[in-house]
């Protein structure tokens, strides 16, 4: 009896050790697997501006080039993705792609509807573009659209968005000038934080207002003119509702956990003096 008591006493701690052990691995592999969801994401953007046919140059492109570019985003297994996905991604736990990539356009030049938008289409691709809201004004008076010079109009801008191809951002309504001693919106020498303040705030909310009476639809995101940065505008843009912002510097982006990543977004900015295997390889090798 004594000798059946200890088998039975053996197989209870056996059966237990195995429970044990079950539970212990569960959670290794659980905060295994967290942590792998949860490592840095390298997430490039490209910066391109306007595309023409009859010349290239530091912000202009070829539609022959940007064709090239897009097929070897494709070709090299990269996905591109919205500004909005890199937001949900941070705060919501969105899934991302394995090599996530971001093309952005700023200024809004009517050229983007001619050329970029049918070969989204054709790559099934996405891409992000930052107005100017006072040259959309301008163009959606004037309604002229010469792709040379004109720029995206409210009319234009609606029907993108229609294609879920073209996600919209905010590049100030106003300040995309170096006029009147201003570098962009960065705060003058000798302004005072409360005339800065109001300004900015004031510019800003003005194209807010504006995206949202001709589209229903507000900007997540705030994309410095010339990459020109104050710092007492990083927690005005913060104030205004902004999750994220672009920068012009260069460098590849580490996407965490941490809402302060999103800020100051570096970009590659697209010359089209420089060939797509150039300028791919001149990043891909920051990538780790």
């Amino acid at each position: 009896m004594l000798v059946f008591k200890k088998i039975q006493l053996k197989i209870k701690l056996i059966i237990i050790f195995i429970i044990l052990f079950l539970i212990l691995s569960s959670f290794f592999i659980y905060y295994t697997v967290k942590a792998k969801q949860t490592s840095d994401i390298y997430v490039p953007i490209i910066m391109y501006h306007s595309i023409l046919r009859s010349k290239s140059g530091k912000y202009i492109v070829h539609p022959d080039t940007l064709e090239a570019d897009l097929n070897y985003i494709k070709e090299n297994g990269y996905t591109t993705i919205t500004i909005t996905d890199l937001i949900n991604y941070v705060y919501s736990d969105s899934p991302l792609p394995e090599k996530p990539i971001i093309i952005t356009f700023d200024d809004g030049h009517y050229n983007n509807l001619t050329y970029l938008l049918p070969l989204l289409e054709k790559y099934d691709m996405v891409a992000v573009i930052s107005i100017v809201g006072n040259y959309t004004d301008s163009y959606s008076k004037t309604d002229e659209t010469n792709p040379n010079y004109s720029y995206l109009r409210w009319c234009d801008i609606n029907d993108m968005m229609k294609t879920n191809k073209i996600e919209f951002q905010n590049h100030t309504y106003n300040m995309h000038s170096m006029s009147n001693s201003r570098n962009g919106c960065m705060k003058k020498k000798n302004e005072s934080i409360e005339t800065y303040s109001s300004i900015l705030k004031n510019d800003l909310s003005k194209l807010q207002n504006e995206f949202q009476t001709n589209t229903g639809y507000v900007p997540n995101t705030f994309t410095y003119p010339f990459g020109a940065i104050s710092n007492a505008s990083l927690n005005i843009v913060k104030e205004l509702g902004f999750k994220a912002s672009l920068s012009c510097g260069e460098g590849i982006n580490i996407i965490t956990k941490d809402p302060e990543c999103l800020y100051q977004l570096k970009r590659y900015n697209r010359s089209g003096n420089i060939s797509t295997n150039y300028f791919f390889k001149r990043f891909e090798k920051n990538i780790h």
